[in-house]
């Protein structure tokens, strides 16, 4: 559900090349906890489904707590001609990604807390996430942060949060064609000490 345009980007960067140290530095951090499980189910294509021991969850910096649910995702919906550019891959944040794409989620299907968030809580609520892991990973780029918030409330991202379609995955973990439960893909969130 992160849509990133790739003209977008570069014109936005190149108009306002002072607006990222401003942004970034103004953008608070969260806390993340749990571990992330993914199943694969197509190229680019998952579920996220929680952990049930150890659920993922966001605490942004007004302590509003947002904790993924079952849902299908694709990690950033970044253009494949940006995977290159450190920080720009798909999964380069993917727990923040997960939140992001929950937001959505969320609100396309009423899930329970949906009306807490609006369309620009839900970028800032990324840009809080990315920041957070860039902090935490100290690999911190104020440009790439601000560059992904800018695209996450482009017009095509506010269409598809006022008319996506709400899609749930199945409740049971997905079989292969001889009945055996899919391996999920795991990626585990660590914090890091500062």
């Amino acid at each position: 559900m992160n849509l990133l345009h790739p003209w977008s980007i570069l014109l936005a960067a190149a108009a306002c090349a002072a607006c990222a140290p401003v942004f970034y530095d103004r953008t608070k951090t969260g806390k993340f906890e749990g571990t992330l499980h993914l199943e694969w189910i197509a190229p680019n294509y998952f579920v996220y489904r929680p952990d049930p021991a150890d659920p993922l969850v966001f605490v942004a910096a007004d302590r509003l707590e947002v904790h993924p649910g079952l849902m299908y995702t694709d990690g950033g919906s970044v253009p494949r001609p940006f995977w290159s550019i450190p920080q720009l891959g798909p999964w380069d944040f993917g727990p923040g990604y997960i939140v992001h794409d929950w937001l959505f989620h969320q609100h396309h299907c009423k899930e329970p807390g949906w009306e807490q968030v609006d369309f620009d809580r839900s970028a800032s609520i990324l840009a809080e996430a990315i920041k957070t892991q860039m902090v935490d990973s100290h690999k911190e780029d104020a440009a790439v942060a601000w560059a992904i918030y800018e695209a996450v409330r482009l017009p095509i991202a506010r269409e598809l949060w006022d008319n996506g379609p709400c899609t749930r995955p199945p409740a049971k973990a997905l079989l292969t064609p001889e009945g055996r439960p899919i391996v999920p893909v795991t990626i585990r969130t660590y914090v890091f000490p500062h």
